[in-house]
């Protein structure tokens, strides 16, 4: 019993110092039906340089079919491209149980970390990778922006 209270203690400790975000949006997919051609883009002003942690969220009904979503993201500020990345973003267990939170819409999030050189506006391009024309079931593709915490 005396485990569970400090773990349960420390994870609101965690929760409580998480920083707030700078950007949050989810940008609400066409008929819950993702199509491989279709670019999901987040325009955000950083307020400094610096490190910065960003989760690519999903939000997916039980229609979607798969285990997991590969997406395709590009970072660009106003001269060029900073950054391209794949990210496989985990979303059922092998066993089908599904991950994230909610009941009939699950919302996920997978972190990632960057370096901004510069304050200014940045685009965000977030593009689902899956080799499948139309993914059925994905409500909504968002982005978070934390500044990096740093321990002291």
């Amino acid at each position: 019993m005396k485990k569970y209270i400090w773990t349960v203690l420390v994870l609101c400790i965690l929760a409580a110092c998480q920083q707030p975000a700078i950007f949050e949006n989810y940008k609400t997919i066409e008929k819950e039906s993702w199509l491989i051609n279709d670019t999901v883009r987040f325009q955000v002003d950083i307020p400094r340089s610096g490190e910065y942690d960003f989760n690519v969220g999903i939000r997916h009904t039980t229609d979607y079919e798969m285990a997991n979503l590969w997406c395709f993201i590009q970072i660009k500020d106003s001269a060029q491209t900073i950054l391209r990345d794949t990210l496989n973003i985990k979303i059922a267990e092998p066993d089908g149980r599904w991950l994230g939170k909610g009941n009939s819409i699950k919302t996920l999030e997978t972190p990632s970390h960057i370096h901004m050189l510069n304050a200014g506006k940045y685009t965000f391009d977030i593009i689902q990778g899956m080799r499948t024309r139309s993914l059925n079931g994905i409500k909504n593709v968002g982005l978070v922006i934390r500044t990096k915490e740093t321990n002291h």
